[in-house]
């Protein structure tokens, strides 16, 4: 767990595996204080002030750049 300010571009750095990776949150967050919950490969990056989720990621080795998953805090599993 981590916590950091979104940049003015929209995104947030984190070293993983050794490397550094940038996690795009969109520009509408610029300046937010967020935090990050990390779980080996999966990152969830939260509000700090409401606690809401902002976006999911699953960090990908083979890539800088990491695009967040669709529809943060939904199952991301089959639909029954």
């Amino acid at each position: 767990m981590r916590t950091d300010r979104v940049d003015q571009h929209g995104k947030i750095s984190l070293r993983h595996a050794g490397k550094m990776r940038h996690l795009g949150l969109g520009r509408a967050h610029n300046g937010r204080a967020v935090r990050l919950l990390i779980d080996h490969d999966n990152v969830l990056v939260a509000d700090l002030e409401t606690n809401t989720t902002l976006a999911e990621f699953t960090i990908d080795l083979t890539r800088g750049y990491q695009k967040k998953k669709q529809d943060p805090g939904k199952n991301q599993g089959p639909a029954t």
